[in-house]
C-alpha cells in the first residue's frame, strides 16, 4: 500500500502545484530579425526595457575606446560626487602637464582655477584631455595613480575586457576596452548617477570665451539621443557609445572603428532608428497584479502572493506576433514572519527568441517579492509545523515513501 507523509503533500506537492509554468504561445509568422549590417568593425545595442541584445558585432574585442574611455574617468569623478568626497563647486588647481596636453582641449591654462562642474562638462562636451588630467591629478594625485584607480573600480564593476593607463584615452598599447564594457559602463553611469546624467544632453559648453560644440551627432535632432561619448583616434576610428530614448524604450549602443565623422553620425542614426523602428515592447505582466503564489512556514497565513516589482515586457519585431515562454522557478517556501515586498525564492523566467542571431534564445529572470507581510503564527501553528516534521524523520527512518 503507498503511503506519503503529511509534510510531503503540505509542502512540495503544494509547491509543485502552485510552482506552474505560464506559459504564453504565439504562432510566430517569421524569424524574429535579420541581422542588422553595420560598417562598424565592432557594434553592440542593447535594449534596456526588455534586456535584449539587439546586434552583437565583436563584442568582447579588446579595442582601442579613444575618447570614449573618458567615460570611466567620469565614473570616477561621479562616484566621488555621490560619495560627498567632493562636490561640484569645489575648484581644482590646473597643472602645467594638463594645460599642455594635446589633442582635444578645453583650454585650460595653468594655474586656472576650475569648478568640478565645469571640468565635467569640458570633458562631456568639449572632450577636453586637459580637463580629465585636471580632474585625476586633484583626486589622486598623479594621472598614473588615477588610472590605477581607475582599473581597481573597473575590476569591481565586472569590465573583463578593460584596461586603462590614462585618464584620457590617448593611445596605448595597454588601454583599452571592449564594445560590451563600454555599454555596460554607459548603462552603469545612467543608473548609479541619474542626477549627473543631464550634462551629457548639453549641445555646447564655452570656457574662456571659447564655443564648442558636443560631438554627439545625434543630439538636437529630434531623435531621442540624450548621451554619452565619442571617440577618434587614427588607431581607433571614429567611434561613439549613445544612448536614446523614445517612449518607454531606452536603446544604449557602440559602435567603433568607422572611416570618418560623417560615417560615424549615419551609421549612429541608422542603428537608432532601426533599432526603434524595427521591433516593439509588449508588456506581458503588470507589476500589480498576482503571478503565482508561494507556500509559507511557520506563518499565520499558508501561502503568498507574489508579484514583480516592474512591468515585464517582450521585445517582438514589427508585424510578428511574439513567441515566448514565461514560468515560474520555486526554490522554496517563504519562512514567516517577513513583509510586504520581500523578496520571495522565485523568478520569473521569460525565453524567447533573441534578435541577436549569435544566439538562438534569450532568458532573462525577473525576481518576484510577497504581496504582502505575514506574521509568525501562533503555537499552536509552529507546534503543528514542528510535528510535521517528526512524523517526516519518523517516515524517514522506517523507510516509508
Amino acid at each position: 500500500m503507498e503511503s506519503k507523509s503529511f509534510f510531503k503533500k503540505a509542502n512540495f506537492n503544494f509547491l509543485c502545484e502552485f510552482t506552474f509554468l505560464l506559459i504564453f504561445i504565439f504562432i510566430i509568422l517569421s524569424k524574429i530579425s535579420v541581422a542588422f549590417d553595420t560598417k562598424a568593425k565592432a557594434a553592440y545595442v542593447f535594449d534596456e526595457l526588455t534586456d535584449t541584445v539587439l546586434l552583437a558585432k565583436n563584442p568582447s574585442e579588446r579595442l582601442p575606446p579613444a575618447s570614449m574611455s573618458k567615460l570611466m574617468t567620469l565614473y570616477m569623478v561621479f562616484d566621488a560626487l555621490k560619495k560627498e568626497r567632493i562636490s561640484l563647486e569645489d575648484e581644482f588647481r590646473v597643472s602645467k602637464r594638463a594645460s599642455q596636453k594635446g589633442g582635444s582641449k578645453m583650454f585650460l591654462k595653468e594655474g586656472e582655477i576650475v569648478s568640478v562642474e565645469n571640468l565635467i562638462r569640458g570633458i562631456i562636451v568639449q572632450s577636453g584631455n586637459d580637463a580629465c588630467i585636471a580632474i585625476a591629478e586633484s583626486l589622486s594625485g598623479t594621472e598614473e595613480a588615477f588610472a590605477h584607480e581607475m582599473n581597481l573600480e573597473a575590476e569591481k564593476l565586472g569590465l573583463q575586457n578593460s584596461f586603462f593607463s590614462n585618464s584620457t584615452g590617448w593611445p596605448d598599447p595597454n588601454h583599452y576596452m571592449s564594445p560590451y564594457d563600454l555599454v555596460f559602463l554607459a548603462r552603469t553611469i545612467q543608473e548609479k548617477f541619474p542626477n549627473y546624467y543631464q550634462y551629457f544632453s548639453e549641445t555646447e559648453f564655452t570656457w574662456d570665451k571659447i564655443i564648442q560644440k558636443n560631438r554627439n551627432p545625434l543630439l538636437g535632432k529630434g531623435l531621442g539621443a540624450d548621451g554619452l561619448k565619442t571617440g577618434h583616434t587614427s588607431e581607433a576610428g571614429y567611434g561613439i557609445v549613445i544612448s536614446a530614448k523614445r517612449g518607454n524604450r531606452r536603446i544604449t549602443f557602440v559602435i567603433s572603428g568607422l572611416s570618418s565623422s560623417k560615417e560615424r553620425a549615419r551609421e549612429a542614426e541608422k542603428i537608432s532608428d532601426w533599432a526603434f523602428r524595427d521591433f516593439k515592447a509588449i508588456k506581458i505582466i503588470d507589476k500589480e497584479e498576482e503571478i503565482t503564489k508561494i507556500a509559507t512556514w511557520l506563518g499565520k497565513k499558508n501561502y503568498v502572493g507574489l508579484n514583480s516589482s516592474e512591468d515585464i515586457y517582450v521585445l517582438t519585431r514589427h508585424g510578428e506576433k511574439p513567441n515566448f515562454e514565461a514560468k515560474i522557478l520555486v526554490d522554496s517556501y517563504m519562512l514567516a514572519p517577513f513583509s510586504a515586498g520581500e523578496e520571495a525564492p522565485a523568478k520569473l523566467s521569460i525565453i524567447g527568441p533573441n534578435p541577436n542571431q549569435n544566439q538562438n534564445s534569450i532568458e532573462v529572470n525577473f525576481p518576484l517579492y510577497a504581496m504582502e507581510t505575514v506574521d509568525r503564527g501562533d503555537y499552536f501553528t509552529r507546534f503543528k509545523a514542528a510535528s510535521v516534521i517528526l512524523v517526516q524523520k519518523f517516515l524517514d527512518l522506517i523507510n516509508i515513501d
